[in-house]
């Protein structure tokens, strides 16, 4: 039997869960193991379960004695967790479980992302279901699949899959705040050919790593740089001095993550040049370690022959340039709210092309819209085959909802502190849900999460006990309604 790392946290009844869901994989598009296991317990604790076609699975728990006449009430969170390593850390996310440590106040993991988001909520919505002591109308919690790379849970959910009319998410991450607002988005795709030759030239390879990176939504607005943007800088800087081919280009590794490293393989005429403009360029970007202090910028020699074209490496040179990263709009009405954003995610080479990915989030469709076609537009021009799936839409707040005001008085209550109502610049299934049914009062709140979306990601230990005892809390008083 594996030792147990969270011992004596509480409540233990969450912290066990977690414990056991972080033995999982669950990386996006991959929950088939996390499935099973969910199944698994949910037998074991003769909790009735069903799975739809795309791999949701909804519990139903009865109501507890005294409480048949309460609204049901629906817990929801996802199943998969974004999958983040450090370069130097051999985490096998397929195969092993996530390493687990405590630092001071926070559970976090060894290198890797921990997956509180969202697993810290998947262990409240099955902990709800076997609590003997929960006073409870009925429930039904929904474990959605594949939230974090395209929503895909959310998008093939069916009307008659749920029941019931008001809904708790447990994916936000700031303690003192009830999510009540979220952006839409989508995400861009764009494929370049290449064509291939073979040079005599010197071969180089300019790595940047080391960047703090984080959630490309409520981290977009933070001073943290785009591994891939500052690569580009640099190869920008060398092909203006010297003939130039790109031998393969690699970034990022998730559409919902702020690239931290990337590299690139290229050949060029003339080496000393080379070394000389890349010294006097990282001299340049020293200012970049003010807010990056881990940034690492390195230029060595490679064995190299193959190559793009002039034409293909420029072409993917000025999309990777042209492609806007951060903050495009603030929010006229909420100060410091980020209204329009686009995160430059991912750049990788294969044998025959070139793949980009950019994900566009907005609170505004019309802005959502514009900014996806001017990408469309943009990868068109220089060559590429572009695909854009469908996007999500926002979640548009309701103040008067009786369901919101029930949870901020019982959070107001535990708290003991004002809590804030906030609407906040990523992503949330609730959109969606609200979509499937208008009928549907909806609530986000979560645990205190620094960093999620990167290996810094961690939970604050006393945040997490606040939020169950708010959410048993939100449970006993729904006769309220």
């Amino acid at each position: 039997m594996e030792p147990k790392i969270l011992n004596g946290l509480e409540p233990k009844i969450i912290w066990e869960l977690f414990e056991e869901i972080s033995r999982i994989p669950r990386e996006s598009k991959k929950e088939e193991k996390i499935r099973a296991w969910v199944k698994a317990w949910a037998n074991k604790h003769k909790v009735p379960i069903k799975e739809d076609e795309v791999g949701n699975i909804l519990l139903t728990k009865e109501a507890s004695r005294g409480c048949e006449h309460y609204p049901g009430v629906i817990l929801q969170a996802h199943l998969d967790m974004v999958a983040q390593k450090e370069p130097s850390c051999d985490h096998d996310f397929d195969n092993d479980p996530i390493p687990l440590k405590i630092v001071d106040d926070y559970v976090t993991a060894e290198g890797t992302t921990l997956g509180a988001d969202n697993g810290i909520g998947i262990a409240m919505c099955l902990a709800a279901m076997i609590d003997p002591y929960l006073e409870n109308g009925p429930i039904e919690v929904l474990l959605t699949v594949d939230e974090e790379t395209g929503l895909t849970g959310a998008f093939g959910l069916e009307f008659s899959f749920i029941n019931h009319k008001l809904l708790l998410n447990l994916d936000s991450e700031n303690e003192g705040e009830i999510t009540i607002s979220s952006a839409g988005g989508g995400d861009t795709e764009i494929i370049l050919p290449v064509t291939w030759h073979h040079k005599s030239y010197y071969g180089f390879n300019l790595t940047v790593n080391g960047l703090t990176g984080g959630h490309s939504g409520v981290d977009i607005h933070k001073d943290r740089f785009n591994a891939i943007k500052i690569l580009i800088e640099g190869l920008i800087n060398i092909r203006q001095q010297v003939d130039f081919h790109i031998c393969s280009i690699n970034g990022g590794s998730a559409h919902n993550a702020i690239p931290r490293e990337a590299s690139c393989d290229f050949l060029v005429d003339d080496k000393e040049i080379t070394k000389g403009v890349l010294e006097e360029w990282n001299g340049q970007i020293k200012t970049y370690r003010k807010s990056e202090p881990k940034l690492e910028v390195k230029l060595s020699e490679a064995s190299l022959e193959t190559c793009m074209s002039s034409q293909s490496s420029s072409a993917i040179i000025t999309l990777l340039y042209e492609i806007p990263h951060g903050p495009l709009s603030f929010s006229k009405e909420i100060p410091d709210l980020v209204e329009t954003s686009n995160n430059l995610a991912k750049v990788k080479t294969t044998a025959t092309q070139i793949e980009v990915v950019a994900s566009t989030r907005s609170s505004v469709n019309e802005e959502l819209n514009r900014v996806r076609s001017e990408l469309k537009e943009l990868g068109e021009r220089v060559g590429g085959n572009v695909s854009q799936g469908s996007a999500y839409p926002g979640w548009q707040p309701e103040l008067d909802s009786p369901f919101l005001k029930l949870v901020q008085q019982e959070y107001t209550r535990e708290y003991n502190k004002e809590v804030k109502l906030m609407a906040i610049h990523a992503g949330l299934e609730t959109g969606l849900f609200k979509g499937i049914n208008p009928e549907l009062q909806l609530v986000s709140i979560g645990p205190e999460i620094k960093d999620p979306h990167s290996p810094q990601e961690r939970v604050y230990i006393k945040s997490v006990d606040l939020i169950w005892r708010i959410v048993k809390a939100v449970l006993a008083k729904l006769d309220q309604l």
